[in-house]
């Protein structure tokens, strides 16, 4: 299911979340289904309608979900094949991790913290790039979504390595 189409919003990775908000409430308020309990066929419809709403909201909502719908719609998926080369920066980060496990250190606990945060912003004004180009873009064919998944799996990654920061941080 296309979600911009479910709102005849254009395919864009930065949408006007003003007009999005205002299409979700209008079909939350003529569809719900508290105006058809009298009529069961009706209020089933109403209810399929009002779950498929709040789906696409939530999906369309959130700037990641809304990139990887936008893959999804044109045949890409995240599939986790990250690049080699980018595999190869990670391995120091994850070293010092393995390190940090065994041996807790403050001081390399904050230094790693910043490297990490510094690859995650480097990734962040990229993507932002790459969608501004996109919603340039007149079809899905001509956004640079391979560079795109790219991004957001990487994304993806430096979100685990925060995420095992926290835990280590946590200890």
């Amino acid at each position: 299911m296309n979600y911009f189409h479910f709102y005849d919003l254009p395919v864009k990775f930065n949408l006007n979340e003003q007009e999005l908000k205002a299409k979700y409430f209008n079909l939350l308020k003529t569809n719900h289904p508290d105006f058809f309990v009298n009529d069961p066929k009706k209020y089933e419809e109403s209810l399929i309608s009002s779950s498929l709403n709040n789906e696409a909201y939530k999906c369309l909502f959130n700037f990641y979900s809304r990139a990887n719908h936008i893959l999804s719609i044109s045949g890409l998926t995240l599939d986790d094949k990250l690049p080699s080369h980018f595999l190869m920066e990670m391995m120091d980060i994850n070293e010092a991790l393995d390190n940090l496990q065994q041996v807790p250190d403050s001081n390399k606990l904050k230094s790693l913290g910043v490297e990490i945060l510094e690859f995650d912003t480097a990734l962040e004004k990229e993507l932002k790039v790459l969608a501004e180009i996109s919603d340039g873009c007149n079809s899905l064919d001509e956004m640079p979504l391979k560079k795109v998944k790219e991004n957001l799996l990487k994304h993806k990654y430096i979100l685990r390595l925060k995420e095992t920061l926290a835990n280590i941080a946590a200890l």
